[in-house]
């Protein structure tokens, strides 16, 4: 079982958690219908921003280790005669 299929499992327990409180307490299915599917909407905007922020995070990250390498033989090359 991947960690995603556990956080998975978790919400879903949480929501499922929720609606059984709130028929409990008399809340209308309508209600409890649209509060879900706003929570669902919401995660699933989370997850595509991380997402998206994770690959704008690793193709910055890319071009400045490229060049930190071309920088380093330059380098060693002034020590040299020193």
């Amino acid at each position: 079982m991947t960690n995603e299929e556990r956080k998975r499992e978790k919400a879903v327990k949480k929501i499922e958690t929720a609606v059984r409180k709130a028929v409990g307490k008399g809340v209308s299915k309508k209600a409890i219908e649209d509060t879900t599917g706003q929570a669902i909407v919401e995660a699933t905007e989370k997850v595509a921003a991380k997402k998206a922020a994770v690959n704008r995070t690793l193709a910055k990250e890319a071009p400045a280790k490229k060049a930190l390498a071309r920088k380093a033989p330059a380098e060693e090359a002034v020590a040299k005669p020193i």
